[in-house]
């Protein structure tokens, strides 16, 4: 089984933005302060829906109103994780986190250092997400059990493949807020059944490297320059057009 296919450091080797879709986040409690993000619910809150698929659940409904069964076999016990791989890893932050994501005003943290995330894949590959490398990197983080990330990865999928996604960008897939008990659990399957050929970092129990680049909700997508500067960030679903048209926009900016 592999999770490794383009290039990305392991060691030390004007359109609007597009309004969001996708599960939103909260803090989980004052004592988990920073770094813990709690689920409330998926859908739109204040976000205009960029895609067909209509959805209407503000933040504070009944959480019961998105929630999806979990993956259970014949006898109704939930999918053991598969020997050897980890669903959490482990998380490090080195610099200053990015302000949480707004969509409805400038991003501020554009044109800023990105701290440097150093965690592993689910087979325990080392990766590090923001240090310097050859190629401009855009971080995709997803929830195995969000409706939202379920549509966004087969649209990247299908930008890949009919070579929209350029050559010189690297990808790399962040799985968070993992519950076991919730749809497409364990991540590390869900990610292998989906196809998704990008390397995938294992985010930790209270999804530090989500937080350390200001995700909100989920998707949620990064990228940053070969010298770790924050090029564009944004949250939700997203077509293929208007990935292609983010994507671009950011890169324009790229040193």
């Amino acid at each position: 089984m592999s999770f490794l296919r383009r290039s990305v450091s392991s060691t030390n080797d004007s359109d609007p933005p597009i309004q969001p879709t996708g599960c939103r986040l909260r803090r989980a409690s004052v004592v988990a302060v920073a770094a813990s993000l709690a689920l409330v619910a998926c859908g739109s809150a204040d976000d205009v829906v960029s895609s067909d698929a209509e959805v209407d659940i503000e933040e504070g409904d009944a959480v019961q109103d998105a929630e999806v069964s979990p993956a259970d076999d014949a006898d109704g016990v939930v999918e053991a994780e598969p020997a050897g791989l980890q669903e959490f890893g482990p998380v490090d932050v080195d610099g200053a986190s990015l302000d949480p994501y707004d969509s409805s005003i400038d991003d501020l943290s554009v044109g800023v250092a990105s701290p440097i995330v150093s965690g592993e894949s689910f087979d325990g590959t080392p990766i590090v997400l923001g240090a310097p490398t050859a190629n401009p990197t855009m971080i995709v983080f997803l929830a195995h059990w969000c409706p939202h990330c379920n549509d966004e990865v087969p649209e990247l999928i299908s930008l890949d493949e009919a070579g929209q996604i350029p050559d010189g960008l690297d990808v790399v897939g962040v799985s968070t807020a993992v519950v076991a008990d919730r749809d497409n659990f364990p991540p590390s399957q869900w990610i292998e059944d989906r196809g998704w050929p990008w390397p995938t970092m294992a985010d930790d129990e209270i999804q530090t490297a989500i937080s350390a680049f200001g995700g909100t909700s989920f998707p949620f997508t990064v990228i940053v320059d070969a010298d770790g500067t924050v090029l564009a960030r944004r949250a939700g679903q997203a077509t293929g057009d208007e990935t292609v048209a983010f994507i671009e926009a950011a890169l324009a900016n790229a040193s």
